[in-house]
């Protein structure tokens, strides 16, 4: 083995080393843990509004760019014969075939307040409103989906 080649050995080894140590926490005050992701603030905002028949239910389907928060608010159902304390159920998930598969959900009022918040993404999501039988005639419904 020449001189140079055993000069680049010892180096490597050298190197190598001194990762090593690093990497075993050859410092106290280091630490070997990564970072968490921090959720990204939601600065889109889709809304729909579309009629939901009684017992029915609709999806919306939506595209998440970035690792960050979510906010579903259904923010107004509009109808003949609406029953007094009614509640519709929305669903986050992700589109299968004709539907929305479900990752979260909760029987909701309308209002101004989100009321499905989470953090997802990057990815296609979607938000699906059911009736669970409270409805007694269709009824429009309004859906505001802010997301990152």
């Amino acid at each position: 083995m020449s001189i140079v080649s055993l000069s680049r050995t010892l180096r490597a080894a050298a190197c190598g080393a001194a990762l090593i140590g690093a990497a075993c926490g050859g410092s106290s005050g280091s630490s070997a843990t990564s970072p968490s992701p921090v959720a990204a603030d939601a600065t889109v905002s889709e809304s729909f509004t579309t009629p939901l028949p009684v017992g029915g239910s609709i999806f919306y389907s939506f595209s998440i760019a970035a690792y960050g928060n979510l906010a579903v608010t259904l923010t107004d159902v509009a109808g003949v014969e609406l029953p007094e304390g009614f509640t519709l159920t929305l669903v986050v998930g992700r589109p299968s075939g004709t539907s929305c598969s479900t990752e979260s959900t909760i029987s909701a009022t309308p209002g101004e307040t989100a009321q499905l918040t989470g953090v997802y993404g990057p990815g296609i999501f979607c938000v699906r409103v059911d009736d669970a039988g409270m409805l007694t005639a269709p009824a429009t419904i309004a859906v505001t989906v802010a997301h990152a």
